[in-house]
């Protein structure tokens, strides 16, 4: 596997780690069922993703990080559910972001085909936290 892409791949696989710590802390600090239903959808997602992202670079001879970025703490020192989605929606903005540097490495097209989903998982994510974060000022 291209170095630079399996230096990517793991900052991803890094991010999708603390995005799981980071909605599971998130989903006990909120008690509107709405909001714990799509902070537990997106736990789902963020620890499927990371599970084929660790597959996808094993198959592709990468080795896989067991490092958790730094995020989740980041977003837990902000006492403000609201201002954490606000943080929320700009990480899933810089995974998609990292996606977009990675397909430009031509990766093997099992793994830009996941790269492409997940981008858009994301795209969708931080549209609904910047929907999230503007219905909470209007409250």
């Amino acid at each position: 596997m291209d170095a630079q892409l399996e230096a990517l791949l793991n900052q991803l696989l890094e991010a999708e780690r603390a995005g799981h710590v980071l909605l599971d802390a998130m989903t006990q600090e909120t008690a509107d069922p709405q909001i714990k239903a799509l902070f537990a959808n997106f736990t789902d997602i963020e620890v499927g993703d990371a599970a084929v992202l660790e597959g996808l670079m094993r198959l592709h001879g990468g080795t896989p990080s067991a490092k958790t970025s730094d995020f989740a703490n980041k977003v837990l020192s902000i006492d403000n559910l609201h201002e954490q989605i606000n943080v929320l929606s700009r990480g899933q903005a810089w995974v998609a972001r990292k996606v977009e540097q990675a397909l430009v490495l031509n990766p093997p097209p099992d793994i830009a085909a996941f790269l492409k989903e997940m981008a858009n998982r994301h795209r969708h994510n931080m549209e609904w936290a910047r929907a999230q974060a503007i219905k909470a000022f209007d409250e």
